[in-house]
C-alpha cells in the first residue's frame, strides 16, 4: 500500500510525477482506472477519498488528481497534446489507405505502399505497415467456406426460412443425405487477407474451395 501525506505536493505537479513518486508508473493505466472507479463508487456510497485511496493502493492526492482529470478531460491520459512525432499519415489519408485495402484485401504491404505512393502525397514505406496495424487491419488467412454462387446462397436462405418453424416430429419423417469427396493430393495455397476483427465472413475475406480437385475418394451417407 502507498500513502501520501496531507498537503504533500504530487512530485513535479503532473500526473506522471504523481505516479512515478508513488511507484505506480509501470501500472499507471490500470491504477488510474481503478482509482477513478473506486472514487466515483465511493462518493456514491459515502466513502471518503482517503478510504478510496487505501482500497486502491495509492495516495489520497493521486485519487483527487486522477478524478479531477477524468471530470475535466474525459480520460486519464497524461500525454500532452502535440507531444511526440506527428503522424505522417493524417486521418484523411488513413481513410484512403482503408479504401485501398477494401478494394483488394489480398494485397501485400509492398503492393499497398506502391498504390498509396502513386497518389499526390509524400511517399511512405514502413509507415503504411504501422498505420494498417494501428487501424486494426491485420493480415490473416481467409476463412474457408463452401464455394457458393449468389443463386446458391439465395436458395439456401429460402430453404432455411421455409423450415425454421418445423417441429421435431416433422424432422423425424425426413431422411437427410450428403456426399463428400476427399482430396488425395491436397493443395496448400498460402493466401492472406487484411481485415478488421469480425469481418472474417465478408465475401472479400473468404476463400472458396471445392470438395475435390485432382484425385479423390467419394463417400455418401444418409441419416434420419
Amino acid at each position: 500500500m502507498f500513502f501520501g501525506r496531507r498537503g504533500e505536493k504530487d512530485g513535479d505537479g503532473t500526473l506522471e510525477g504523481t505516479f512515478r513518486k508513488e511507484g505506480l508508473w509501470k501500472q499507471s493505466t490500470w491504477k488510474k482506472k481503478q482509482a477513478i472507479a473506486a472514487d466515483r463508487n465511493g462518493r456514491r456510497l459515502g466513502t471518503s477519498i482517503s478510504e478510496t485511496a487505501r482500497l486502491v493502493g495509492c495516495s489520497r492526492s493521486a485519487v483527487v488528481s486522477i478524478h479531477a482529470k477524468w471530470i475535466n478531460d474525459g480520460d486519464t491520459s497524461s500525454r500532452r497534446q502535440g507531444v511526440g512525432r506527428p503522424r505522417v499519415i493524417k486521418e484523411k489519408r488513413r481513410r484512403r489507405l482503408s479504401r485501398l485495402v477494401k478494394q483488394n484485401r489480398r494485397q501485400t504491404v509492398a503492393q499497398l505502399t506502391a498504390q498509396y505512393n502513386a497518389g499526390p502525397r509524400a511517399s511512405v514505406s514502413d509507415t503504411v505497415q504501422r498505420t494498417l496495424l494501428d487501424m486494426g487491419l491485420s493480415s490473416r488467412r481467409p476463412t474457408r467456406v463452401p464455394l457458393l454462387t449468389k443463386r446458391h446462397r439465395q436458395l439456401r436462405l429460402q430453404w432455411a426460412r421455409k423450415h425454421r418453424d418445423w417441429t421435431m416430429d416433422e424432422w423425424k419423417r425426413v431422411a437427410l443425405s450428403d456426399e463428400s469427396r476427399f482430396l488425395i493430393h491436397h493443395i496448400d495455397g498460402r493466401v492472406r487477407v487484411r481485415r478488421l476483427p469480425g469481418e472474417q465472413l465478408l465475401p472479400s475475406c473468404t476463400a472458396g474451395h471445392t470438395q475435390a480437385g485432382g484425385g479423390c475418394i467419394m463417400l455418401w451417407g444418409t441419416f434420419s
